[in-house]
């Protein structure tokens, strides 16, 4: 009877944290900026949502679902980015200062906190938040540059 009752119990148990996950998951979202004077990219990510604004006018808008296994891809990928210090990662190249290639930045909004990455090349992310912004343009409506 105690092993049955230790069962029951560790299910409930995973239940609830898998539960917990889902609800954390789902406060959670996604930005990639990359602009310069003559264009603009947007690409907000969220659960089952990825839309691409592909001009300041908002007249080129694309919204779509996540493929199969990409949101799971993309929280995976954020465990490994420590959002604290997303802000003092330093750029691997500073060719957006001299408007050789589009400004680029990441957020990612988790509750009610912002974490903003400082600004980089659009197509030459920081290391450690390579793989996130990689996702997030394979998960847009942008053809990779």
């Amino acid at each position: 009877m105690k092993k049955f009752a230790a069962i029951v119990l560790l299910a409930l148990f995973a239940v609830g944290c898998a539960s917990a996950l889902k609800k954390e998951s789902d406060k959670i979202s996604f930005e990639y900026e990359a602009i310069t004077r003559g264009s603009y990219k947007k690409v907000i990510v969220k659960q089952d949502t990825v839309i691409t604004i592909k001009d300041r006018d908002l007249k080129d808008v694309v919204t779509a679902g996540l493929k199969n296994g990409e949101w799971n891809s993309l929280l995976k990928s954020l465990e490994r980015v420590n959002l604290e210090g997303l802000n003092d990662i330093k750029a691997p190249s500073v060719k957006h200062q001299v408007d050789a290639a589009p400004i680029a930045n990441l957020k990612v909004i988790r509750g009610d906190k912002t974490y903003q990455s400082k600004s980089f090349d659009h197509g030459n992310p920081p290391q450690e938040i390579k793989d996130v912004v990689d996702k997030i343009m394979a998960a847009s409506d942008f053809k990779k540059k």
